[in-house]
């Protein structure tokens, strides 16, 4: 039997462990799926309701798309929440220039549902605890706004690796 050097085994090693990472991820299904999207309906009024809650014109549509997606995993009756929530902007807007936010004892529900939709485009996290889906960081509104004074986008105070020194 021929001796074997340590490298000659390591590279049998990943090979045989690549082949396999690789066999198993062509067999699964999800992997040939097609893409689930939100519904076209409940996408146009989720980015209608963000862009009167954010007062911003240019939201990113695809995030928008996975904040749906995650919305309706992470929150119980999301659709329906935001349906009511856009009629009642509709019918209401002079609730949006109030600050903070306070729709009062009325409209608590859709209170509830525009700080949840306002907390997922700008913290990329929606709902909380073990339900929590973290959907985005760089692209989360809070960073995008900062992103001319820090760099790279974070809570940064300076220049990366500064942080090791003492202010």
């Amino acid at each position: 039997m021929a001796t074997l050097s340590r490298r000659r085994v390591i590279q049998l090693a990943g090979g045989f462990a690549l082949t396999g990472v690789a066999g198993r991820w062509l067999t699964l299904p999800e992997a040939w799926a097609e893409p689930v999207g939100a519904p076209a309906d409940e996408l146009s009024d989720f980015l209608e309701v963000s862009r009167k809650l954010t007062q911003r014109d240019e939201l990113d549509e695809h995030l928008a798309g996975a904040l749906v997606l995650a919305s309706t995993l992470a929150l119980e009756g999301f659709g329906e929440r935001l349906a009511r929530l856009k009629a009642l902007l509709d019918e209401r807007p002079a609730l949006l220039e109030r600050s903070p936010l306070d729709f009062g004892d009325d409209f608590t529900d859709q209170e509830t549902t525009a700080r949840q939709v306002l907390g997922g485009w700008y913290t990329g996290v929606v709902g909380s605890g073990d339900q929590a889906i973290y959907v985005t960081y760089l692209n989360a509104l809070a960073n995008r706004v900062v992103a001319d004074k820090l760099v790279p986008p974070s809570f940064s105070y300076g220049p990366c690796g500064s942080w090791r020194h003492a202010p």
